[in-house]
């Protein structure tokens, strides 16, 4: 019989080896789309510091490694999953690639110390068992950053609802278009308001109006409801209109919708406690009346 550990590792080592020949001999293409943005001058997130920073993360360099070798047709990332958590690709890239190899080699692993107890079995189940935790694992770092996206836009769009409210008082006090814009969003604290913040001074700087900084936000982190606020004051910063109850509407439109997702999760959480609840019940009841039943049935 062969020995599993041995040729696990060997064939480990030499696809490893394979794998990083080809790696090195293919030369990876950039993405068309990001060659395109960086010839547009009115793109805000240029303005941003491009000096290379070493990374202290092993994952985000090996991230940034696999990234310069790869083309980005071939994995697809979440970006603007990160753009909002402001987590970089070479990172989400890191970490899948991490996961994967640690459901490939912990079965691995596992069986040789099996092997090594004196436990016998097919040389195929580890290896089975290896290629289906890398993939789960390489999805599911996907999945989980998707989570806390949404959690993170959800966040976001409740602070939205009170910086309309912000902008629309600013503007019933005579304030303009652009400074009523600003002074809303220095008003308020938290991660939301400092990347509106951030957004409005970087379209400053690239000589833009406020407005089409958080447009282009929320096209970034696909928040729509951010883009609503910035029509609105567009129109009143190329036109002059009075948008205040444009404002109060647009925010108690928002909240109307935020509540009505809080209430449809909470309906799917309690829902999701009848089965445990009454798997508990039925437990106990059968616990309790089977013994009486049994001296029934044996009398």
């Amino acid at each position: 019989m062969i020995p599993v550990a041995p040729v696990l590792l060997a064939g480990a080592a030499v696809g490893g080896g394979i794998t990083m020949l080809v790696a090195g001999l293919s030369r990876g293409r950039g993405d068309l789309g990001d060659v395109i943005a960086r010839m547009d001058a009115n793109r805000i997130d240029l303005l941003a510091p491009q000096q290379a920073v070493q990374s202290t993360d092993w994952r985000e360099r090996l991230g940034g490694w696999a990234l310069s070798r790869i083309s980005d047709n071939l994995v697809r990332l979440p970006r603007k999953e990160l753009a909002i958590l402001r987590e970089s690709p070479a990172l989400q890239l890191g970490k899948k690639i991490g996961v994967a190899l640690y459901g490939l080699l912990a079965p691995s692993l596992g069986a040789a110390v099996a092997v090594a107890g004196g436990a016998q079995f097919p040389f195929a189940i580890p290896g089975v068992i290896s290629l289906v935790f890398a993939v789960v694992g390489w999805f599911l770092v996907d999945v989980n950053t998707r989570q806390r996206a949404a959690e993170a836009r959800t966040e976001f769009r409740i602070a939205i609802a009170s910086y309309l409210d912000l902008v629309s008082l600013e503007r019933a006090a005579d304030a303009g278009p652009s400074e009523a814009l600003k002074r809303a969003a220095q008003v308020g604290d938290g991660w939301v308001f400092e990347r509106i913040r951030d957004a409005l001074l970087r379209a400053e700087l690239a000589g833009i109006a406020p407005w089409e900084g958080l447009r282009q936000l929320s096209e970034e982190i696909d928040v729509p409801e951010l883009g609503h606020p910035a029509d609105i004051i567009a129109i009143a910063g190329e036109e002059g209109a009075s948008v205040y109850s444009t404002l109060q509407a647009q925010a108690r439109s928002l909240r109307g919708v935020l509540l009505t997702d809080q209430q449809a999760h909470a309906n799917t959480a309690s829902e999701k406690m009848v089965v445990p609840v009454a798997a508990l019940v039925l437990i106990m009841t059968c616990y309790i009346a089977l013994p009486a039943m049994v001296r029934v049935i044996n009398s």
